[in-house]
């Protein structure tokens, strides 16, 4: 078994962030909410490139913001939800949500994964398409090496947060 997005199980993070309330609205600047992402991922020993954040966070109990970073090349959504609002700051949860896994990055993957496992050398991968975050979904890889060629199901095993679990069978 294989993951694409190593330990991104992060659920429920809770951070606090002042959010600059004029009476009873505001907002917690995008760079600040993909600062705090950054920082809970980081603190959780995983390697989160590029945190981005599209808008700021409204500071209104229930507002959410969609933002992205990736790890390892595969882009992963991170949603932050404002919980509640104490005096100027916003105590906000941040969910991680998988993204398909595009055929290019899968492609390299596997290759990767069946060169490590069989401790030979592979030419490349090529896969049918993006991998669903769905459990149960699968591609076929041909994967190509030393003149032969074998084809294999990706298959996902399980989907939690950003954490894409897959295994590789011959098809």
């Amino acid at each position: 078994m294989s993951s694409i997005s190593r330990g991104l199980a992060t659920a429920g993070l809770v951070v606090v962030l002042g959010a600059g309330l004029a009476g009873c609205s505001g907002s917690v600047p995008k760079d600040d909410v993909a600062s705090a992402i950054g920082g809970k991922l980081t603190e959780q020993g995983i390697t989160a490139d590029g945190v981005t954040c599209p808008e700021d966070l409204d500071a209104e109990v229930g507002k959410t913001v969609r933002c992205e970073f990736t790890v390892d090349g595969q882009p992963v959504d991170a949603v932050a939800t404002v919980t509640s609002l104490q005096g100027d700051q916003a105590n906000f949860d941040i969910t991680t949500e998988a993204r398909p896994v595009a055929k290019a990055l899968l492609d390299r993957k596997v290759a990767e994964q069946v060169a490590q496992e069989l401790q030979t050398e592979v030419d490349g991968a090529d896969c049918a398409g993006d991998l669903a975050p769905e459990v149960g979904k699968s591609v076929t890889c041909a994967v190509t090496g030393g003149g032969e060629s074998i084809d294999l199901n990706v298959s996902v095993t399980s989907v939690d947060g950003g954490l894409i679990n897959y295994t590789l069978e011959l098809a």
